[in-house]
């Protein structure tokens, strides 16, 4: 059985990471499109979490003594709170409209919209990152129960052998002979009316730096095919992700398209690792304008504060490493250099201490702000899963997929193990971060050491901090 992997996307420049539209610690759910209806009516649903539901289903321990109990990993997973994870409001999931030109034959979509691709957590200082941890992705195509109904409970663990428990992770055994494929995907409380059709999983990999990520196969089980009942027919197979944000003419830029082609597939198929070569590596998206300017404008407050507590961190750093400095001098000068550089270091520790006091203030001041996070810049996700009758005309449906992007493929750069970062356009929001960092730092100085040179300082800072506010359409600093 042949497989692999490709990807593209457009004009992508952004950072990591806890996705796609997402609660930290949660899944997202993707309600499938009615285009193009199979003979069997299929619905799709796309989860998205930090870890696969059913590759990455844990081991249970029996039953045991304490004295050979032994730790197993992912036990701590509890069903209970698990299904507690499940988003049930914050996205609200619709089948969408999808274009004409953008839909294709033999597909199953799964759309969700108006989705906040990124969340800045404020405590302890802002860090904006991809909403949600993203992990895996898992595809569901079958007939789903009501969206409220409740199956977590039924779930049968994967409980482990006893015999078993001593060998090495790979050789570990379960006792449970459910090997449904319901069973599993009730662990994440996704509720299905019998047997799921099939299930898919790709893992996200990001480069070290956070500027590129890639889908990785993860396994899947095809217990029927998409598109055709027939028990011996086989298919060309291979499901694509994309991101897009909505555009002034009400219609969609597409920001991201990756896919992973699974090759020929055909009922009954069970792969439970990844298979064929690695992706390109896609750009991950940043910030867009309009969500910047938002970004900055509600946060204003706290990147300031934040900024001038760093600040004042470094200024004590540099002090106390003068001070070290002094210090080492006065051990090894004469009675007259040391009396000079003793009046020094007594200068040197009131600065020190001057600066402590500031920083303690400033702290408070940030813990007395409002912490709940905040989400921002909406996307559209789309997931279609494709089968065609052909390798050859899968390939077809995939170069369209290439075609449509312009060639937007991205690469990482590689040496050994090193995964350098993509070649990205200058970011603006790096650009005020720096200069706000500058600001704060001459302000520090100035308020250190009011000299002429400061003070100069400071007001090519301020200058540089404003300009780079006002690129941003944002107010200027006082």
């Amino acid at each position: 059985m042949s497989a692999g992997f490709t990807a593209t996307s457009r004009d992508f420049s952004r950072r990591r990471g806890e996705s796609i539209s997402m609660v930290a610690m949660g899944f997202l759910l993707l309600h499938a499109s009615s285009v193009h209806a199979a003979p069997d009516p299929v619905e799709v649903r796309a989860y998205v979490n930090d870890s696969c539901i059913v590759a990455d289903e844990p081991f249970y321990m029996p039953t045991a003594p304490a004295t050979t109990a032994r730790a197993l990993p992912l036990v701590g997973i509890v069903v209970g709170k698990l299904a507690e994870l499940m988003l049930r409001s914050a996205v609200k999931a619709t089948a969408g409209k999808i274009s004409s030109g953008a839909a294709r034959k033999d597909t199953r979509y799964a759309v969700v919209r108006q989705a906040n691709l990124f969340r800045v957590d404020l405590d302890p200082a802002p860090s904006l990152n991809l909403n949600a941890r993203l992990g895996c992705m898992t595809i569901v195509a079958g007939k789903f129960q009501p969206d409220e109904s409740e199956c977590a409970a039924a779930y049968l663990p994967r409980e482990l052998a006893a015999e078993t428990a001593a060998l090495p992770v790979a050789q570990w055994r379960t006792v449970r002979t459910d090997d449904s494929l319901a069973n599993p995907l009730r662990r994440a409380n996704v509720c299905t009316e019998g047997e799921p059709r099939a299930v898919y999983e790709a893992r996200f990999e990001f480069s070290g730096d956070g500027t590129a990520y890639r889908l990785q196969n993860a396994g899947y089980r095809v217990n029927s095919l998409l598109t055709t009942d027939k028990p011996a027919a086989t298919r060309s197979v291979f499901y694509t992700l994309e991101i897009s944000q909505p555009a002034r003419d009400a219609s969609n830029e597409v920001l991201s398209t990756a896919w992973v082609n699974l090759g020929t597939v055909s009922a009954g198929d069970r792969v439970a690792a990844a298979v064929g070569e690695a992706g390109k590596w896609l750009r991950v998206p940043a910030l867009s304008v309009e969500a910047r300017r938002a970004y900055e404008e509600q946060t204003r407050v706290h990147q300031s504060v934040a900024a001038e507590i760093e600040a004042l961190e470094r200024a004590v750093m540099r002090n106390r490493r003068m001070l070290s400095g002094i210090e080492e001098r006065m051990s090894e000068a004469n009675a007259g250099v040391a009396k000079g550089l003793k009046q020094q270091a007594l200068k040197t520790q009131v600065q020190i201490e001057t600066l402590s006091a500031e920083l303690d203030a400033r702290k408070a001041e940030y813990a007395d702000l409002p912490q709940q996070s905040l989400e921002f810049m909406p996307v559209s996700i789309e997931v279609g899963v494709t089968e065609k009758t052909s390798e050859k005309r899968a390939l077809m449906a995939l170069a369209q997929v290439i075609d449509s992007s312009s060639g937007e493929i991205a690469s990482v750069a590689t040496s050994g193990l090193i995964q350098r970062s993509i070649d990205t356009p200058a970011d603006p929001g790096a650009k005020l971060a720096k200069a706000r960092a500058d600001y704060f730092d001459a302000k520090v100085a100035l308020q250190e050491q009011d000299t002429l040179d400061t003070r100069q300082k400071f007001a090519q800072a301020t200058e540089t901090y404003r300009a780079a506010r006002a690129a941003l359409g944002l107010e200027p600093v006082e």
